[in-house]
């Protein structure tokens, strides 16, 4: 179990698409357009939710990364840069598709929250600053993300705020409440050595639920999207547009402020990802089932946009911004010299 759980994590953009295509091939020969989504939901949000907040270690937020430039620029960029790009680009490219173009709002409204620790660690990046970053935007969701939608996307999708709030509430503070009593008690238990090791598999179960939820909210909507195939375009040009403009005003702020590659990095990535979990969880408990298949495209694209971002960008970042790392090597030879 836990090799098909690693497995999971380290390959969830192939699962993703595996999941995606077959509730496109099975909603298109069954009909599944009377499936109820909401238990569905609430089962996988918290497949998804309580393993990924039981790893999250907040205690060490205190005794993490001072750097405030940082943390405010990217909290800045996270919710309000973003919103407005996702405001523009709906009232544009995705303005006669009002489901889509409010999937698009909820990509700019609930920002990155414990996966920007990880891909600041595959980037090599500053990933205590990171960890302040997750957590502080995590907490902030139930506080913003709800104006934000109603301010951007009331015209799109009518929902009650109140509601939203409670929502999000609910599926951020029991999770997190649920995963420090866990944490401690493993810990208590069976020792901290234990605890770092499963939970590295903690990431995996959450993929169960992310995959839960992308089968049923595309295989109901698939005899709509293969009859629309227009559809995927209108999602694959809305979120690209979204990661390009990101990108290029986070890069370039980044350097503006003069920020070394380890902490531009995650401005970069603070910037351009967003939460998987919980814009699909809420998604599939409110709004209409084509904002959840824009949702459930994303995953993918976004694992995809930032590799290209870390891997194929990121040498070039590296040396547009400069490198702590590099300055202190060049410190050190001088000394030696």
């Amino acid at each position: 179990m836990e090799k098909i759980l690693l497995e999971l994590k380290k390959r969830l953009y192939v699962y993703v698409f595996i999941v995606f295509v077959l509730a496109l091939v099975l909603g298109y020969f069954i009909d599944f357009r009377t499936l109820n989504m909401k238990p569905i939901s609430i089962i996988a949000v918290f497949i998804m939710l309580y393993p990924m907040l039981t790893g999250m270690v907040i205690e060490k937020v205190k005794k993490s990364s001072r750097n405030f430039k940082l943390i405010t620029v990217t909290l800045t960029f996270a919710y309000v840069i973003a919103s407005v790009t996702a405001f523009i680009i709906s009232r544009s490219i995705l303005k006669n598709n009002p489901d889509i173009a409010f999937a698009l709002i909820m990509v700019g409204a609930i920002p990155c929250s414990n996966m920007l620790i990880g891909w600041s660690g595959i980037a090599d990046a500053s990933v205590e600053d990171a960890l302040v970053i997750a957590v502080v935007g995590l907490l902030l969701i139930p506080v913003l993300s709800p104006v934000i939608l109603k301010l951007s996307g009331g015209i799109f999708v009518s929902f009650h705020i109140k509601s939203l709030v409670i929502i999000l509430l609910s599926y951020i503070l029991i999770p997190l409440v649920l995963g420090l009593f866990t944490r401690r008690m493993i810990i208590k238990k069976k020792g901290t050595d234990y605890f770092i090791h499963i939970k590295k598999i903690f990431p995996g179960i959450s993929s169960i639920g992310i995959l839960l939820i992308v089968f049923s909210s595309v295989a109901k909507v698939s005899r709509v999207v293969i009859g629309k195939p227009v559809l995927f375009g209108l999602v694959l040009a809305g979120l690209l547009s979204y990661y390009l403009v990101q990108t290029f005003l986070s890069l370039f702020v980044g350097k503006l402020l003069k920020f070394k590659y380890e902490q531009g990095m995650i401005l970069i990535l603070g910037a351009t990802a967003s939460s998987q979990a919980i814009s699909l969880s809420v998604a599939a408990t409110m709004f209409p089932a084509l904002t959840v298949f824009a949702l459930s495209f994303k995953p993918l694209l976004q694992v995809l946009y930032i590799m290209l971002l870390i891997y194929g960008m990121g040498p070039w970042i590296k040396k547009f911004l400069g490198s702590e790392k590099k300055k202190m090597r060049e410190g050190v030879n001088s000394i030696k010299n």
